[in-house]
């Protein structure tokens, strides 16, 4: 159960990434490859931490939820993935925006 909730949130959140990633390339239209690049890396490492915590972190949820008597293991599970990848696209979300003034900011200081 608890492999299935990995990669289950993992694919989820991989998913969302690379949807923002390419919204973050076309926000960062216009801006050169020396300033783009410190952002494109900052979400990149973002993403994997993201996928790679939030699965782990929902595995270990999932398992801990069904240690109750009141939910199964499929309901803990389902509760575990929708909860962590809703969390995941909000910090994915968060670091579009981060990333974006990561770009501004090294186009500034040249």
């Amino acid at each position: 159960m608890r492999i299935i909730v990995f990669i289950i949130t993992a694919l989820a959140q991989s998913a969302a990434a690379v949807v923002i990633f390419l919204m973050l390339l076309l926000g960062l239209n216009g801006f050169s490859e020396s300033d783009a690049t410190p952002s494109l890396i900052f979400f990149i490492a973002l993403s994997v931490a993201c996928a790679l915590g939030l699965g782990g972190a929902g595995a270990y949820t999932a398992k801990r939820i069904a240690e109750k008597k009141s939910l199964g293991g499929v309901a803990a599970s389902a509760i575990a993935v929708v909860c962590f990848s809703v969390l995941g696209v909000v910090i994915l979300v968060g670091g579009f925006f981060v990333a974006l003034v990561i770009a501004t900011m090294m186009h500034e200081w040249k």
